[in-house]
């Protein structure tokens, strides 16, 4: 049953989609200064799609149209509040856009055939510890299948990226360049880094972020306190670590009492939840749905587990600790890494709660051994620039190449 269902959902595509929708949109023609950015899941407004956003609506350029696509009525609103321009989908504006725009933006799939026409720029949301892509297994499996290139032609998903936004020479050439199809790829680093080296966050660097918590991480740092986050990655074969057993919140809050230390919780968006494992004075919990970034610019220690969040935190030159209490499961779900995890993890490998609280113990007594080094070497290989300018750079590129031609 679940095959026919499929076949006819192809069918109805093909004929539809493509037989008619599609040369519907020749009607429209292209405006080259429109330039539309879509959101992680349904248009959430963060990661590098938001920064790169920003920058654009700083440069205040009369001559571009651009709009964030979003089918988040909260995003909707809080955008139109500050006066960003936005579009909500589905809408007859909306569909619009994504017709006529030059330029797509996103930080993800996208697969509308009504937008097939427009230069795609992905920018990413991750330097990858795990396979991505291509380089997945079950994504390799359909795409080196007749049948599933096919299949996944006539729903959109074939599609090369014009422009693919990579961090370093390495992992263009090792990674992005065999994991994703792209014409283009350009060592820009992430638009959503560039806060790292902003002195002072404005109101629009904050916007979608968690703003209650990161005033509550504010107060404990004046106060003397060491401000600890953990940010494990999501689409963990046993739950999380508070779950199965592996974090005592009781135990860790007794120890964050006596080492003068905040811990936050921030879970991945695509977990689907939000939720809270008791009320403890020294742990609070960042909303998974908010905005990353400015969390880490006030995060003095990270922890996390197989998550690209490290790889970021990297250019901030700060302790991290690994805690992959499930190694075994969790290595064996995903089909292994694309590298050597402890070549890749410049920090403390911690795989019970004591360990992880003598390693954190150790890095707030600023005793990093030789892991500042090792830092710096991952730091280089992941990241060409140090410079807070990757927006600029991502900018330029696109006018250039997408917009003035």
């Amino acid at each position: 049953m679940k095959k026919i269902s499929s076949a006819l959902r192809t069918l109805r595509i093909l004929i539809f989609g493509w037989g008619i929708v599609v040369p519907l949109t020749y009607l429209f023609p292209l405006k080259k200064n429109m330039v539309l950015f879509i959101g992680k899941n349904d248009g959430l407004f963060y990661d590098n799609i938001k920064y790169l956003y920003l920058y654009l609506h700083r440069l205040k350029r009369s001559d571009i149209r651009y709009y964030f696509l979003t089918k988040k009525k909260s995003v909707y609103t809080v955008l139109k509040e500050h006066n960003l321009p936005v579009l909500f989908y589905p809408s007859l504006r909306s569909t619009y856009a994504l017709i006529c725009s030059k330029v797509i933006v996103m930080c993800c799939t996208w697969n509308k055939r009504i937008s097939f026409r427009a230069k795609k720029i992905q920018l990413w949301h991750g330097v990858p510890l795990k396979r991505i892509g291509l380089l997945a297994p079950a994504v390799a499996k359909v795409h080196n299948s007749r049948l599933g290139r096919f299949n996944n032609a006539i729903r959109g998903r074939n599609y090369v990226y014009d422009l693919f936004v990579s961090t370093s020479d390495y992992f263009t050439e090792h990674i992005f360049s065999k994991a994703m199809r792209a014409r283009n790829y350009i060592e820009s680093g992430y638009p959503r880094n560039d806060i790292f080296f902003k002195e002072q966050l404005d109101d629009l660097d904050l916007l979608e972020a968690d703003v209650e918590s990161l005033g509550k991480i504010d107060e404990f740092r004046n106060d003397g306190f060491k401000s600890v986050l953990y940010a494990p990655t999501w689409n963990d074969p046993m739950g999380n670590a508070v779950e199965s057993g592996f974090l005592d919140l009781e135990k860790l809050s007794s120890f964050a009492k006596n080492n003068k230390l905040l811990f936050v919780f921030k879970f991945h968006p695509s977990e689907h939840r939000i939720k809270k494992y008791g009320q403890y004075d020294k742990i609070i919990y960042y909303d998974g749905y908010k905005d990353i970034q400015p969390l880490l610019k006030v995060t003095d220690i990270l922890i996390t587990d197989y998550s690209s969040v490290y790889m970021d935190y990297l250019l901030l030159d700060r302790p991290i600790i690994f805690f992959p209490y499930n190694y075994e499961r969790y290595i064996e779900s995903r089909k292994g890494f694309l590298f050597d995890y402890k070549t890749m993890t410049p920090g403390p490998i911690c795989y019970s709660q004591d360990q992880l609280q003598q390693a954190i113990e150790s890095c707030a007594a600023g005793d990093a051994g030789s892991f500042a080094d090792k830092r710096a070497e991952i730091k280089k290989l992941a990241f060409k620039y140090e410079d807070g300018r990757a927006s600029e750079r991502v900018w330029d590129f696109i006018v250039k190449r997408y917009i003035e031609t």
